[in-house]
C-alpha cells in the first residue's frame, strides 16, 4: 500500500477504536496515528520507498510542529496532561529508545521486523514511556498498517523472527485496491472527526 493509503486508513482506524472524547484528545490521537500508520516502512529499500521514508519524516515533524502550535494558539491541555502523566527525562529516554529500535528495524527486510507483532508491542511500550495517553492511537494505527499490508502479494512476517509470513494475495501496493482503502478511510476519518466535534460540542 501507498503511504497516503496507510496514513489515511491508519488514522481513521485509530479515530475510531479510540473515540477521543475532548478536543486536546482528539489532535493527539490525529498526530500520533499519522506517525504510527507510516512508521513501518521505515524499513523500505528502494529509491521509490526512500521517497516514502522522506515522507515519514516529515509527517513526523510536521505532526509535532501542528501540535506545539495548537497548545500555543489555543491552549488545549496537551501540556497539562503532558506534565501529569510524562516528564521530560522519561520522554528524553524513551525517544531515544524508539530511535534505536526503528534504526534496527530500518535495517532489516522490507515487511519483517517493522511488520510485526514483537515490533507492534516493543513500540507500543515505548510510546507509552512517553506519554501513555497516545499509547493506544499509535497502537491502533501501527497495527492497521500490519493488516492491510497482508492483502499484498508480499509476505508480512507477523511473527518476525520466524521466517513464516502472512500474504493474502489480492492486490497490488499502488493498485486499485490501495487507492479504494484511501478514499475509504478519508471518508470515515472526516465523518467520524466531525461526528465526535459534535458530540463535543454540540450534544
Amino acid at each position: 500500500m501507498t503511504g497516503k493509503t496507510h496514513l489515511s486508513v491508519g488514522t481513521a482506524a485509530a479515530v475510531c477504536v479510540t473515540q477521543p472524547q475532548n478536543l486536546s484528545s482528539l489532535l493527539l490521537c490525529l498526530g500520533t496515528a499519522a506517525i504510527g500508520s507510516v512508521i513501518s516502512d521505515i524499513d523500505v529499500t528502494t529509491s521509490e520507498s526512500r521517497d516514502e521514508l522522506n515522507k515519514i519524516t516529515v509527517i513526523t515533524v510536521l505532526v509535532i510542529a501542528a501540535l506545539a502550535f495548537a497548545e500555543w494558539k489555543w491552549n488545549v491541555g496537551i501540556r497539562y496532561r503532558f506534565q501529569k502523566e510524562s516528564s521530560i527525562y522519561r520522554l528524553t529516554v524513551s525517544f531515544l529508545i524508539f530511535l534505536g529500535v526503528c534504526t534496527f528495524g530500518k535495517n532489516q527486510p522490507h515487511r519483517s521486523f517493522m511488520h510485526s507483532l514483537p515490533a507492534l508491542v516493543l513500540l507500543s511500550g515505548i510510546v507509552y514511556g512517553i506519554f501513555p495517553d497516545i499509547t493506544p492511537y499509535f497502537s491502533a494505527a501501527m497495527l492497521s498498517h500490519m493488516l492491510i499490508d497482508m492483502l499484498n502479494y508480499k509476505n508480512v512476517r507477523i511473527l518476525y523472527p520466524l521466517k513464516f509470513g502472512i500474504s493474502l494475495d489480492l492486490c497490488h501496493a499502488d493498485g486499485l485496491v490501495s487507492k479504494a482503502l484511501f478514499h475509504a478511510g478519508m471518508a470515515v476519518l472526516t465523518i467520524m472527526v466531525l461526528f465526535l466535534l459534535y458530540r463535543m460540542y454540540f450534544h
